[in-house]
């Protein structure tokens, strides 16, 4: 009987603190809804700030259209490919590179370059060499490749050389070694450099989109605004923006969870 009762003030606990972190967090987005009130109440000008009221009937009024999510749609799917890309040849550059000396000197230069470069600049230049629909796909990619390459090249070399020594000794198979010890150590790095990576090829590939025009995307979707001078429309894109990114953040990081669990 104590033990069900302890389980039961355990299992209380629980609830409270659960409930505590979502009215904290309840309270913080009305602390800055108020202040966006107030900023709006005070620049007195609808043409550089609409009130987050005006802001979120507007944000209704797009979602109860199908050209709303047409344009989610195709955003959507070139920027997420465009970052998929990304991942996966950041993951295997790095992992050459960290085997191959010659191979990371060789590539080295170019990702720097490629992480300096203005995206403004990468999009123009594209734009000249490739249709306009493609050019959200190209520009997440080389946004975000070398922040995938840079961390797992880090977490690869970072990796215990005592494990792999005794993974040496004991003849463990290539791939439990891949698994067991570089899998393990690198996850973090990759899961941490994914997660920035996202945000960025979000905004490089709405930056691309609005750069080159790219009809019926989100990007094309704030040109009109722009032109227009619809601030209301602007901020429920923006915020749209920021709901994609997040939903897509946390669905990685959920999709990696379970991957883990299952090869556990």
């Amino acid at each position: 009987m104590q033990i069900q009762q302890l389980l039961g003030v355990v299992s209380q606990m629980k609830v409270f603190i659960l409930f505590r972190k979502y009215i904290k967090n309840i309270l913080i987005i009305l602390f800055w809804l108020l202040v966006w009130e107030a900023a709006n109440f005070f620049v007195e000008s609808r043409i550089i700030i609409v009130s987050p009221r005006e802001t979120f009937l507007r944000l209704l009024d797009m979602a109860l259209t199908g050209e709303f999510w047409v344009s989610i749609s195709f955003s959507l799917r070139r920027i997420m490919f465009g970052f998929s890309l990304a991942l996966f040849f950041g993951v295997l550059i790095a992992a050459i590179s960290a085997k191959i000396k010659f191979v990371y000197d060789l590539v080295y230069p170019i990702i720097n370059v490629i992480n300096a470069v203005p995206i403004a600049s990468f999009t123009i230049l594209a734009l000249m060499a490739m249709r306009s629909s493609s050019l959200p796909v190209f520009v997440a990619f080389v946004t975000v490749l070398p922040i995938i390459f840079f961390n797992t090249y880090k977490g690869i070399i970072n990796t215990d050389p005592q494990l792999l020594e005794m993974a040496n000794v004991f003849k463990v198979k290539a791939w439990k070694k891949v698994y067991f010890i570089y899998f393990k150590t690198v996850k973090p790095y990759v899961l941490s450099a994914a997660n920035v990576g996202i945000g960025f090829a979000w905004k490089s590939g709405i930056a691309a989109e609005l750069i080159g025009l790219v009809r019926g995307t989100i990007g094309s979707s704030l040109h009109v605004t722009r032109i227009s001078l619809d601030t209301a429309g602007l901020f429920a894109w923006t915020i749209t923006i920021v709901i994609l990114s997040f939903i897509m953040e946390k669905l990685f990081q959920l999709i990696f969870g379970r991957g883990e669990k299952i090869g556990g």
